[in-house]
C-alpha cells in the first residue's frame, strides 16, 4: 500500500500544480476560514477512485467526499488539497495528506508538497523520512532557541476567541518567534526539526492522520491540546468531529503544555 499512496500523493501533487497558476475561483464551505475549489475536487477523484479500484473492501475518509465505512481493518484518510486557502491566494504552502489507519491506528502516512517536489513518509515503527532521508524533531532545549507554529480558524465563540488569543500571547513571549502557514507544513517543518513544534485549534481527521504519524516516528509527540494521546474517531460522524492539537520535539512539548495550562485552557477543551 505504501507504494500505492507514495503514486497517488505525487499524482495529485502533480494536478494541483497544473491549477496552481491560473485564475483559482474557491467557494465557503461550513465558514469563512474552510474553503474548497475545483483542485480540490479534482485531486480527490483522483485519489479516490484509485483506492476503490484497488481495494474496495477498505473504508475510505475524505475532506470532500466525507466518509466511507465498510471494512475496520483498513481506513485510507485523505485529504486532497490541504491549505486550499493558500492555494486559491497564490501560496505556495499546500500539499497533499494520505494516512493508512490499520484497525483505527496509523500505520502509513504520506505528506507530499508538490512545490518543491518533497515527499515525507513514515512508517509506524520505521521512522520517518523526507526525500528518502531519515528526519528527527528538533534537538533544542529551550523555547527560546526555537520557532513554533500557530493555527487558529475563526470563531464567534467569545470564550474560544481569549483562550486563543491568551495562548497565543503565551507562545509569542516564550518562544523565538511563531509562525503560521496554517497547514502541512508546520507539521512538515516541525518533524524535521526546523520548527520546534505547532500548535492548531482547528483541524479535522484528514489534517491530522498522516501528521501526527509523521511527527511520532520523528521522535515527536503529537497531542490532543490538554496532552491527552490523540484519538481518531472513525465513526460515521468523523468529518464533524475537530480537534485541537499539539505537537513537537518531547521536552519543548511539555513545555508548551504547561504555558497553555496556565493562559487558562478549560480543563475540558473542545474543539
Amino acid at each position: 500500500m505504501k507504494d500505492l499512496a507514495i503514486e497517488l500523493a505525487v499524482g495529485a501533487g502533480k494536478r494541483l500544480m497544473g491549477r496552481f497558476h491560473s485564475r483559482i475561483v474557491a467557494h465557503t464551505k461550513c465558514d469563512r476560514s474552510n474553503v474548497v475549489t475545483a483542485a480540490d475536487l479534482e485531486s480527490e477523484r483522483f485519489i479516490v477512485e484509485a483506492i476503490q479500484e484497488r481495494f474496495p473492501d477498505h473504508s475510505i475518509i475524505a475532506e470532500e467526499s466525507g466518509v466511507a465505512l465498510r471494512s475496520p481493518e483498513t481506513t485510507w484518510v485523505i485529504d486532497p488539497l490541504d491549505g486550499t486557502s493558500n492555494f486559491a491566494a497564490g501560496i505556495p504552502w499546500f500539499g497533499v495528506l494520505i494516512a493508512v489507519l490499520e484497525r483505527g491506528a496509523p500505520s502509513l502516512g504520506i505528506l507530499y508538497l508538490p512545490v518543491g517536489d518533497v515527499l515525507y513518509v513514515a512508517e509506524r515503527g520505521n521512522g520517518a523520512y523526507r526525500n528518502g532521508q531519515r528526519i528527527h524533531v528538533a534537538d533544542a532545549v529551550a523555547l527560546e532557541d526555537v520557532l513554533w507554529a500557530y493555527g487558529a480558524d475563526a470563531s464567534r465563540d467569545e470564550a474560544r476567541q481569549r483562550t486563543q488569543l491568551s495562548t497565543l500571547r503565551a507562545l509569542v513571549a516564550s518562544v523565538r518567534n511563531v509562525r503560521t502557514t496554517n497547514s502541512l507544513l508546520d507539521a512538515a517543518f516541525t518533524a524535521d526539526g526546523r520548527l520546534g513544534g505547532m500548535l492548531n485549534f482547528s483541524t479535522r481527521i484528514w489534517d491530522i492522520a498522516a501528521p501526527s504519524l509523521i511527527v511520532r516516528e520523528a521522535g515527536g509527540v503529537y497531542t490532543e491540546l490538554d496532552g491527552a494521546p490523540l484519538r481518531l474517531d472513525l465513526s460515521m460522524g468523523a468529518a464533524r468531529r475537530e480537534y485541537a492539537v499539539l505537537a513537537g520535539a518531547p521536552s519543548l512539548h511539555a513545555e508548551v503544555l504547561e504555558l497553555i495550562r496556565n493562559a487558562g485552557l478549560p480543563d475540558s477543551w473542545s474543539g
